[in-house]
């Protein structure tokens, strides 16, 4: 038995980095990571570059207009979402490394106040400012102040299409996610598939149907963590010229809402 419960240990923990770093696009979380976390050279005032990051500074920004302010609510975003990994992370190995043992166990009560406060801090900030407005409102503001028409700002896309041809107007809903369950919806079968077996591998181990309920909801929760720690960055941080490698994953959003954009002005022109 011990040696049945580790093959379904490791098919579980398989299955879970499959889904974790699988792409599904040609801009993954791992390319938006490393662009946030890359220092940003100085922009070029007036280039197709710098329109489309006052874009996406105008549409996802969190509407704060100090630096440092910014950097605080992300500093606590992040500090939130790393608090919710080691909490989820803590849980699924009482279930299952720790037979007996309680998931809220050993963990100090700073850790799940420091979560709170991490993400729902950053969270009412962009609520209360930016986010009060619609998000097709906020699109539609930025394209008429920033290149006039959506025709014009069909030219800049098609422009940095030319110049950035790694960049896709279909980035990985890991890399991007307008909102948690875009995420999930947009992976379609991949998901729901990488959570199947997530489930038929907790099942098999479980031994009772509380655990096998506590896992799936872990697992869906750790899920959602990747996700808001995309949407801090896109909101606090800044959206600044990069190496030409980088800069596929700005641009990628930035043709990804074009693509939108164009496909609503279509639908009301018919």
């Amino acid at each position: 038995m011990p040696g049945l419960f580790w093959i379904a240990a490791n098919f579980f923990v398989y299955s879970f980095l499959w889904m974790w770093f699988r792409k599904p696009g040609p801009v993954d979380f791992v390319r938006a990571i490393r662009y946030w976390l890359s220092p940003c050279l100085s922009r070029h005032p007036g280039s197709a570059e710098d329109r489309a990051l006052r874009y996406l500074t105008e549409v996802y920004g969190s509407g704060l207009p100090s630096f440092w302010m910014n950097r605080f609510f992300l500093g606590l975003g992040v500090v939130g979402c790393v608090s919710a990994m080691l909490i989820l992370g803590h849980a699924l190995y009482a279930l299952y490394l720790s037979p007996g043992a309680s998931t809220d166990s050993q963990l100090p009560l700073a850790l799940p106040i420091t979560m709170v406060i991490g993400l729902f801090a950053p969270l009412l900030v962009v609520f209360l400012e930016n986010w009060r407005k619609p998000l097709t409102g906020r699109r539609t503001s930025a394209i008429n102040r920033i290149f006039g028409t959506i025709d014009l700002a069909v030219e800049v896309s098609d422009t940095l299409r030319q110049k950035y041809p790694e960049a896709s107007d279909i980035p990985s809903p890991w890399a991007f996610p307008i909102r948690p369950d875009y995420a999930v919806f947009s992976s379609e079968k991949s998901f729901f598939t990488a959570y199947g077996l997530f489930a038929a591998s907790s099942l098999y181990v479980a031994h009772s149907v509380p655990r096998f309920l506590d896992t799936v909801i872990f697992l869906f929760s750790l899920y959602f963590v990747p996700v808001i720690l995309s949407g801090m960055f896109a909101a606090f941080g800044s959206w600044g010229s990069n190496k030409a490698v980088l800069m596929a994953y700005p641009v990628s959003v930035f043709l990804r809402d074009v693509r939108i954009l164009q496909n609503e002005d279509r639908w009301r022109l018919q």
